[in-house]
């Protein structure tokens, strides 16, 4: 059986608990409401459909019970979802507590198991985290919302303190998150507000034991040094999870500068995610790494090191124009950061695409979880739909010899020379798509069309374009 907790008063305390649920009652809901007005509100939603991370403990059990709630006033669809690590014997027990307080409150409720990598490297709670949000974030909702509260603040700023974390990372976790469409609605609300609401209403929960574990990070610092910053300043969460929301929007400022001082170029270009170097040159050292921090931060690459910032400074900007280089990122998928013609680019380490797939009209066609094509019909523009009839477009890859005539006033030129002056780095070029009409080279995407079937102004065409993810 799992491990739970309920608070059921005693006759002596039913009293002094009923004039404190009016107090708790409003604090809670009325900010969890005014919360979630906000959003709605900001975004003009008819009936968002919002999904809880349950795990079973206090936090989410409480979050679940103020949502469930709220449906009476506020235009949303609730569900659930709860994510099964497997680290823990219980484990199993959560589940089938998470599904009952879910069917008690008729919200639809699905569980997934992950596989934890506990030799990633990152540790046994970094490695959870990762799979959970995986998880959380792959669900098709308008947003994910989590329990963490003022006291999950603080204790990520003292962590980020202990890691010598810059002023992103000592600015803790945002309330909204619109980037990854998370909400964290109870991140100004204390534990103790919240064991108070879960006492109030005599909630049952869940208690991981592992919680109590001080080897792990975060609970050495839940158990043994906010207790002991507590009893010499009284209000030290408080003002930590302040002082978080401060370095939050100092973030913000720095972000501004960065996109000012990289001239707005966080781009598209021919497919891959790129950085033009040559404003950062006339930067100063503070700067010029503000631009690379946030960049690889739009890219969901994990912040390098001090050591490892100035290792790629040196190499983007100082190395030799004919340099090869070369360095791998930690981020949600393998990144090898390189450079080419005065530009950094992200470049996934391998790029799998299909030596021959046929179009089927489709608007959008995933090559691989890396990169696609668009197909666009314009007028004017691209390959004329009247050399489409009764024929089919292939999709294949570089394998030598391949030439393309984009001008009826001048010779063909062979696939290498068009690619090299089109600027595709030397890595890419066997893997950019080729565009085929039965044997002949039609198209080759962003780059070129051949003239013998390219539309004319009057003429209905297909644009087709190559993006990485």
């Amino acid at each position: 059986m799992a491990n739970l907790k309920k608070q059921s008063p005693s006759k002596s305390l039913q009293k002094q608990q009923l004039h404190r649920k009016s107090k708790t009652e409003n604090t809670l809901s009325e900010q969890v409401n005014a919360f979630f007005s906000t959003i709605f509100s900001a975004k003009k939603c008819v009936k968002s459909h919002i999904v809880i991370g349950l795990s079973g403990g206090l936090d989410s059990s409480v979050l679940l019970h103020l949502l469930a709630n709220l449906r009476q006033t506020l235009p949303f669809q609730l569900s659930a979802h709860h994510v099964h690590h497997g680290l823990n014997q219980q484990a199993d027990a959560w589940a089938v507590f998470c599904q009952k307080i879910c069917d008690n409150h008729n919200i639809p409720l699905t569980i997934s198991k992950v596989k934890v990598d506990i030799n990633s490297g990152l540790g046994v709670e970094a490695s959870a985290r990762k799979a959970r949000y995986a998880e959380l974030l792959a669900i098709d909702a308008d947003y994910v919302c989590t329990a963490h509260h003022q006291d999950d603040q603080a204790e990520t700023l003292l962590l980020q303190l202990a890691r010598g974390a810059g002023v992103k990372g000592l600015a803790g976790m945002a309330a909204v998150d619109d980037a990854r469409k998370l909400l964290r609605p109870l991140l100004n609300i204390s534990r103790a507000e919240i064991e108070a609401y879960a006492q109030v209403h005599q909630l049952s929960w869940v208690d991981d034991d592992s919680n109590s574990n001080t080897q792990f990070d975060r609970n050495f610092m839940r158990h043994e040094v906010l207790p002991t910053l507590v009893k010499q300043y009284p209000a030290i969460k408080q003002t930590l999870a302040r002082t978080a929301q401060h370095l939050a929007d100092a973030n913000d400022l720095l972000n501004v500068l960065a996109v000012q001082d990289a001239q707005a170029d966080l781009t598209q270009k021919l497919g891959q995610k790129t950085l033009q170097l040559t404003p950062l040159k006339a930067l100063d050292i503070n700067r010029m790494n503000n631009v690379l921090r946030w960049w690889l931060a739009q890219n969901s690459v994990l912040m390098p090191s001090t050591a490892q910032l100035k290792q790629i400074t040196q190499q983007l900007i100082h190395a030799k124009s004919d340099a090869t280089i070369q360095i791998r990122l930690k981020a949600e998928s393998d990144l090898i950061l390189r450079r080419f013609q005065d530009c950094a680019y992200l470049v996934p380490e391998t790029l799998n695409l299909p030596v021959d797939y046929v179009w089927q009209g489709e608007s959008i066609l995933n090559l691989s979880n890396q990169t696609q094509l668009s197909f666009e019909k314009k007028l004017g523009a691209g390959l004329s739909l009247k050399y489409l009839d009764n024929k089919h477009l292939h999709i294949k890859t570089r394998v030598g010899s391949e030439r393309i005539k984009p001008d009826f006033n001048r010779p063909s030129r062979s696939l290498k020379t068009v690619l090299q002056t089109a600027g595709i780095p030397p890595w890419q070029r066997n893997h950019h798509p080729l565009i085929y009409i039965d044997e002949a080279l039609a198209l080759i995407p962003n780059i070129a069309v051949d003239a013998s079937v390219k539309a004319a102004a009057d003429e209905m065409g297909i644009v087709v374009t190559w993006q990485q993810l």
